[in-house]
């Protein structure tokens, strides 16, 4: 039997992949170098294609680019320029407008190309900024092409109608747009001339709208055709008053812009008249404390105060113009008084607290009548726990018009007449009050010289001098309850008592300490041509300058709550006398 031949296996050849890569990486390499050579060769110069305006930079440096433009925008900057318009022909003057080319542009730009990679096949345009100074010559030619808008107009026809009644109808007559010259747009013109060398010699123009538009006038006499028949009607309790066609003219304001009818200053100048009926200042009740009852009784009863509210019916009245809507209910503002006369005996007034004493024996006529007014104006006073009291607030101005008058005052470092002398007598009672009862003085000033009223009976440097605004004498109520002030003179002594209730505490004020005592001026005698001849008159007073202080130490429940000194320092003052010489 035949035997099988085995067969032969052939062994695979490998097949190579490998490529040649020099003929890629050549071209490659050759364009990177010409590149590379070409970015060298023009590190200090402008590529290709680079223009400003109409000059061609491309391969200069900096420098030669910028005496290029140079030696071209001098050429220019001499030049008359002719525009034309239906108004006729006018000249602008380049040489006169000190126009002048920024060159930070060029710099920037080369500063960017140098961090950019760039190639000839792109061209480039730099635009620098040209300065001119043309508004003298454009206003010039402005006035003389501007055709000015037209305001539309309300008018009314009063012509009487066939029954001899007179009517009147609102026509409009509609606005028109003017023209003015674009002085944006012809700046441009030119400064495009001096880069490119060319222009458009056709005036530029831009429309002006009239400052009353059509539409705003149609929307005005739509409100007054509103109001002719049936008038916008403000009410508060039984008062009207009517916005009719006649008041409204008066308040509209045609030149605010579409939607804004009113003139506000003089809409809120009617509405203050109204509101002048209906204001009124809210009245705190004053009050006194009967000792025998040991309650608190009013002598003049608290009254709410109310206010009309401006902004609010402005914007009322200016929706009643567009709304269907003819009557308008003021907004009143009710403002409630800080105590209401009939809580008073709830709010802790049980006692005297303390009291304050001076005298003004020796006090001209005016100067007890300003003492008692000042006693008047604080008297019956209620203080909520917490609050700060003022005595600048609470007295007002100081004028013949708030009802004081002429006496002796401390102003500006002389003794004279002036409205209200003797206020201070009643600001140091009160001080004086005050630091018997223990309670925080916050704002107090000694007098400038030591007056003689107040140590009728007292040592010196028990004084408070007010003058208003400026100077104020302040103390804060820190008890849990109302305090009540009640002032009132008896003869020659004023008197302040402080009501309210007690919580313990107990003061001891130390005697005063007089240092630095200096004699004062010899007196000085002036001429006065108003008082009559050998007539001598006092104005000023002398008074021994010193430095006084004293302590005051309050105690409550076992345990120091304050303890402080006051010093006074007082200048030495002359008596000065008025001598008359009027024959």
């Amino acid at each position: 039997m035949p035997v099988a031949k085995a067969k032969k296996t052939i062994p695979k050849k490998k097949v190579s992949f490998r490529f040649n890569l020099f003929p890629v990486i050549l071209p490659l390499l050759l364009f990177i170098l010409t590149i590379l050579t070409y970015e060298i060769s023009l590190s200090d110069k402008y590529h290709p294609f680079t223009f400003v305006g109409d000059t061609n930079i491309s391969f200069l440096t900096e420098g030669q680019a910028i005496r290029k433009l140079q030696a071209k925008f001098r050429q220019r900057t001499k030049q008359k320029l002719q525009f034309n318009s239906i108004q006729g022909s006018f000249t602008i003057d380049i040489a006169t407008a000190s126009a002048s080319l920024d060159y930070s542009s060029l710099d920037l730009a080369f500063k960017r190309r140098k961090n950019q990679l760039q190639t000839f096949i792109f061209s480039s345009k730099i635009t620098p900024k040209i300065n001119l100074s043309l508004e003298k010559q454009l206003d010039t030619i402005d006035l003389a092409v501007r055709r000015p808008a037209q305001n539309a107009q309300l008018i009314f026809d009063e012509t009487p109608t066939s029954e001899g009644t007179p009517s009147s109808r609102i026509q409009i007559k509609e606005g028109t747009n003017g023209l003015a010259l674009d002085k944006n747009k012809t700046e441009q013109i030119i400064a495009d001339f001096l880069l490119t060398g060319q222009y458009q010699q056709t005036l530029p123009f831009k429309e002006v709208t009239p400052k009353i538009t059509t539409n705003h006038v149609t929307q005005a006499k739509q409100a007054l055709e509103m109001v002719t028949t049936e008038p916008i009607k403000l009410f508060f309790e039984s008062n009207t008053w009517a916005i009719d066609q006649k008041q409204l003219l008066t308040l509209l304001d045609l030149t605010k812009g579409e939607g804004l009818l009113l003139d506000k200053q003089q809409t809120l100048t009617f509405i203050e008249d109204i509101a002048s009926q209906i204001d009124q200042k809210v009245q705190e009740g004053l009050f006194e404390f009967n000792p025998s009852t040991k309650r608190v009784s009013a002598f003049k009863p608290s009254q709410e105060g109310r206010r009309v509210d401006s902004d609010k019916t402005f914007n009322l009245i200016s929706k009643a113009l567009v709304g269907n809507f003819k009557t308008i209910t003021l907004p009143v503002e009710i403002i409630k008084p800080k105590i209401q006369t009939s809580d008073v005996n709830s709010l802790g007034i049980k006692e005297l607290l303390s009291r304050g004493i001076s005298n003004f024996a020796g006090s001209i006529a005016n100067r007890i009548y300003n003492i008692n007014l000042t006693a008047a104006k604080i008297n019956g006073v209620l203080i909520p726990p917490g609050e700060i009291f003022s005595f600048n607030q609470t007295i007002g101005d100081i004028t013949a018009q708030t009802g004081f008058k002429q006496a002796y005052v401390i102003k500006e470092g002389r003794t004279v007449l002036d409205d209200g002398g003797g206020v201070c007598q009643d600001s140091t009672t009160l001080f004086r009050a005050v630091l018997n009862a223990g309670l925080p003085i916050i704002k107090r000033t000694a007098h400038a010289y030591r007056v003689g009223y107040y140590e009728q009976g007292f040592p010196p440097g028990l004084d408070a001098t007010v003058f208003y605004p400026s100077v104020d004498f302040q103390f804060k109520n820190d008890t849990s309850s109302h305090i009540l002030i009640q002032a009132y003179t008896a003869g020659n002594t004023l008197y302040v008592d402080l009501y309210g209730s007690s919580d313990g505490r107990e003061v001891t004020l130390t005697k005063p300490i007089i240092t630095n005592q200096a004699p004062p001026p010899t007196e000085l005698r002036q001429d006065d041509p108003a008082l009559p001849k050998g007539t001598v008159k006092q104005v000023d007073w002398a008074a021994w300058g010193a430095t006084v202080s004293f302590s005051r130490t309050v105690r409550k429940g076992g345990e120091t709550i304050a303890q402080e000194t006051w010093k006074s320092n007082y200048k030495p003052w002359q008596a000065v006398y008025l001598v008359g010489t009027k024959e």
